[in-house]
């Protein structure tokens, strides 16, 4: 399998994916990864060409596009023996930079003729996280770049690898980096496992028993699915009023909506216990209408009919919910450590 996966700079992809790589070894799984950004280096020094870190971005575009085609000559003619010796080959790279206020393109239509993926992946981050870790960078500290801009361009990003995923007709994730390791692994390695989105509670949400209980939940739901798990890439609170900036809230919904639901095959809501949340409303009838399968974990028989109307199975107790995985649908546990 071929996957091209994309994400912004400061992201944390590189670290993720190299995680993935010893994680899949240990399963027995050769996984073999392109890293675009590090190959167009090696490749400007065999060319003659004096490129640095801190300003590559500055180079002549048309260099880059050079250099860039050149990789993926490279790994185009490697790929036949590639895919005999290894069970996964990632070829990671940006489809998008934000540099001097201005979105540009870190791809072409040549280079990516010379592939055909089989899956394509968005790796995101909280963009707070993304902020720390350019700002720690020499490259990118004079960019100086806001909260906002980040999210925009992470959105930029998946947006337009998604773009390459429908053009292709193969499937798309975008995938937090403070997911499970085993996340990407089961998309890759188990796809008899479905993919799913819980969807529970957060801001209404005072006492820590219950945050524990979720967290307690979500990780044993991990053990029949493949589960998306919004709170790994949770926000900071945005602030409100007239004339305020949105961007936060705005992203939030579009993450939970029309990335992480639209991706997963079921929506799993949990309360644990009884509290308001429009926000799970709104993920239970985005998923209701978009033909997902929606369940509902709620402690009390009759909840809001604004509940209880988009969802396809009502459990009462998480008792209830895991024997009806074992006993009715015959789920089998599976831990990956």
């Amino acid at each position: 399998m071929l996957i091209l996966a994309t994400s912004i700079s400061g992201s944390g992809r590189k670290e993720y994916l190299k995680e993935f790589e010893k994680f899949a070894a240990k399963h027995r799984k050769k996984v073999k990864i392109y890293y675009v950004g590090e190959m167009i280096f090696t490749q400007a020094e065999k060319a003659g060409i004096k490129i640095t870190k801190e300003n590559v971005l500055n180079s002549n575009p048309n260099v880059l596009h050079a250099l860039r085609s050149a990789v993926f000559e490279n790994i185009s003619a490697n790929a036949e023996k590639d895919q005999k010796e290894n069970d996964l080959i990632i070829i990671s790279f940006h489809s998008f930079f934000y540099w001097k206020k201005i979105f540009s393109r870190a791809f072409d239509k040549l280079s990516l003729g010379k592939i055909k993926p089989e899956m394509f992946l968005t790796f995101i981050n909280r963009s707070e996280d993304i902020e720390n870790e350019l700002n720690s960078r020499a490259q990118w500290k004079s960019e100086k770049l806001s909260n906002t801009e980040i999210l925009l361009w992470q959105n930029v990003e998946a947006e337009v690898t998604a773009s390459w995923a429908d053009f292709a007709d193969k499937p798309f994730y975008v995938v937090p980096v403070k997911q499970s390791i085993s996340t990407l692994y089961k998309l890759v390695f188990c796809p008899q496992i479905e993919p799913v989105y819980v969807s529970m509670p957060m801001t209404h949400l005072k006492n820590k028993k219950d945050f524990d209980k979720i967290k307690k939940f979500i990780k044993k739901l991990d053990l029949y699915y493949t589960v998306f798990d919004p709170r790994t890439v949770e926000v900071g609170p945005a602030p409100t009023g007239q004339g305020k900036d949105m961007t936060v809230f705005h992203q939030t919904v579009c993450r939970d909506l029309y990335w992480l639901i639209k991706q997963s095959r079921k929506t799993i809501a949990y309360f644990p216990c009884v509290a308001n949340s429009p926000g799970v409303i709104n993920e239970l009838r985005e998923a209701y209408e978009t033909s997902k399968d929606v369940w509902l974990i709620y402690p009390e028989k009759e909840g809001s009919p604004f509940i209880t109307y988009f969802c396809g199975k009502l459990f009462n107790s998480e008792n209830e919910f895991f024997a009806y995985l074992k006993d009715q649908l015959k789920l089998k546990p599976l831990k990956l450590d």
